[in-house]
């Protein structure tokens, strides 16, 4: 019975992280990288319109297509 409730503790414990999308994890981290960059000022742009992009298919509940977005503009903040 304690191995159980403890393989439901742990379970649950995991699944916690896996729930979160890109809108929760990766938006917010986007976000951050994005204020402290130091980019060439059209290039700031195109990652802000591309975040603008990522919340509204967020709002929307379309997260796989903000996870690409939110892909597309790390990418370029990478570079």
């Amino acid at each position: 019975m304690k191995s159980a409730l403890l393989a439901l503790g742990l379970l649950a414990m995991f699944s916690a992280p896996v729930m979160a999308g890109p809108c929760d994890t990766d938006l917010p981290a986007l976000k951050a990288m994005l204020a402290s960059a130091k980019l060439q000022p059209d290039v700031k742009t195109q990652v802000q319109d591309m975040v603008a992009q990522a919340e509204k298919l967020c709002a929307a509940g379309n997260e796989a297509e903000a996870a690409d977005v939110l892909s597309d503009a790390s990418s370029t903040l990478a570079q």
